[in-house]
């Protein structure tokens, strides 16, 4: 069975769970799917894209600066062991910070809008991708390092030739929990402390108690987050294939 034919298939199972839980429970509780798909496409408008195109624009930004601060320090972190040791040690002591707490500093020290929420969305992501690309570096063929150290290659040259190669072909599985991580405290701060994009909608239709179009936006939230995936699959592979030409 492809998966162009299994993803269909759990997407009809799952619409047709939804239908018989709709008729347990009050309409104003858990709308049917037809309901739902109804309000979603009366939803389809200019302010839905603009909102859309809100949310995308802040999380590539923060997601290029995350990756930029990340591959860098990442890179800084292979000097000597101390210096490995004291980055992780950062990372790991920033990642044990609940995400709510970051929301809630940049709240107050940046205001609500766009930069608590670029803001936030970089100190969650640099810590986790940070410490994957760590654990991958230190997978590195050791003999190799240890003869460029007797030849005194230069560390920018190691980086181009031993450590950027390891990492582009070890980046899709940090790529994909980066990404999907990035996007889920993109909403969240959003939620909490935007004034316009998808999380901020959430908080309209909670307000207004519309359990339709909450999950009308939650359906559109998690289709976008898709459609991102696979366009920066997409343009993963394409620099791969360029790098792999140098």
């Amino acid at each position: 069975m492809s998966k162009r034919i299994l993803d269909l298939f759990l997407i009809v199972s799952l619409i047709i769970i939804w239908w018989i839980g709709s008729f347990f429970f009050e309409s104003y509780l858990l709308p049917s799917p037809f309901k739902t798909f109804k309000i979603l496409f009366g939803m389809l408008n200019l302010n839905l894209f603009i909102d859309i195109s809100h949310s995308i624009v802040r999380l590539i930004i923060a997601y290029i600066i995350s990756l930029l601060i990340t591959f860098t320090l990442s890179m800084f972190a292979q000097i000597n062991g101390s210096v490995q040791y004291c980055i992780n040690t950062i990372f790991s002591a920033l990642i044990k910070v609940p995400n709510v707490a970051y929301i809630t500093f940049f709240l107050l020290f940046l205001g609500i809008g766009t930069p608590t929420i670029i803001t936030t969305i970089i100190i969650t992501t640099v810590p986790i991708t940070g410490l994957a690309l760590n654990g991958i570096l230190k997978n590195l063929n050791k003999d190799i390092l240890e003869i460029s150290m007797i030849y005194n290659v230069p560390f920018l040259r190691k980086v181009f030739y031993f450590y950027l190669p390891t990492v582009f072909d070890s980046f899709y599985p940090i790529y994909t929990m980066s990404i999907s991580f990035a996007f889920k405290v993109m909403v969240m701060t959003e939620f909490i402390a935007g004034m316009n994009g998808l999380g901020y909608k959430l908080v309209e239709k909670k307000t207004e108690f519309d359990m339709s179009g909450v999950i009308a936006y939650i359906i559109i939230i998690v289709l976008i987050g898709i459609i991102l995936q696979k366009l920066i699959e997409y343009l993963y592979r394409k620099v791969i294939n360029v790098y792999s030409r140098i």
